[in-house]
């Protein structure tokens, strides 16, 4: 949930109607993108298909590994970790997975410590494998 702060050092920064003066730090955090209503229709219900058809602003507004300059060097190889993960942990007839004393608010983000944290008193996500 933290801000990525950009600054530009030598020129002022025109954004639609506003002058952003120079050397004043301009960030926006990924979280707070993501949950934007105008981009994503429902940004805190899980619906994949609304990747399925290419929508410029979708992709444009997706990122969780930053982007230009400052993106994530190990962004590949975490996708390939998630994609070897899923498979081997969903793939026909291995264990089923049921959650256990877990409820949406152990994962509704309600802090901001610089991490995203749930309620204070929850006990994560909990699992149990059948």
């Amino acid at each position: 949930m933290h801000r990525l702060p950009r600054v530009s050092p030598d020129v002022s920064i025109q954004y639609k109607q506003w002058t952003i003066p120079k050397g004043v730090p301009v960030g926006m955090s990924a979280y707070l993108m993501h949950m934007d209503g105008d981009i994503y229709k429902d940004p805190s219900k899980f619906m994949p298909e609304r990747w399925l058809d290419s929508k410029p602003l979708l992709d444009r507004n997706y990122v969780p590994f930053s982007r230009g300059s400052r993106k994530c060097l190990g962004i590949n190889l975490a996708y390939a970790e998630l994609y070897l993960v899923l498979a081997v942990l969903f793939r026909p007839g291995e264990p089923q997975f049921e959650l256990f004393e877990t409820d949406e608010s152990d994962v509704v983000q309600v802090h901001d410590f610089l991490l995203p944290l749930p309620r204070l008193d929850s006990k994560g996500i909990r699992v149990t494998i059948n």
